[in-house]
């Protein structure tokens, strides 16, 4: 059987893609694109150097101005993509179906103040100490 199909590839043939598990403006749908929503938002404080979405929201009123900006930034930028996902659950949009369609009807992170990032060597590859 796997010869027949690795045959009917040889010719020129593919396999139709696999639609999503879901059926489109289903809750599951709605599900799937705020997870996705939150995994995007999680990558931006990954790249500041947090642990995700709740430990940059946790210095919001950090002493540290950098930690405090970074967390007021954070916050303002998941409450906002928080409220248009709101707004496009209640009248979605007809023809918006993928997370990048949604994606680029959402907030973008560079909409917010942002501080500068610290660009610290922690990634080198290399341990900083020899055992």
């Amino acid at each position: 059987m796997w010869d027949q199909y690795q045959q009917w590839l040889k010719e020129g043939n593919s396999p139709m893609p696999i639609g999503p598990a879901y059926a489109l403006y289903t809750p599951e749908h709605f599900r799937a694109i705020r997870d996705q929503a939150f995994a995007w938002m999680r990558g931006e404080a990954v790249a500041r150097g947090y642990d995700g979405i709740e430990s940059c929201a946790s210095y919001y009123n950090s002493g540290v101005s950098r930690y405090r900006l970074e967390a007021r930034a954070m916050v303002a930028w998941r409450d906002a993509v928080n409220q248009q996902l709101e707004q496009l659950v209640l009248a979605p949009p007809m023809g918006i179906e993928t997370w990048d369609q949604v994606r680029a009807l959402l907030p973008q992170p560079e909409a917010f103040a942002w501080p500068e990032k610290a660009e610290l060597p922690l990634d080198t590859g290399t341990p900083a100490v020899e055992l």
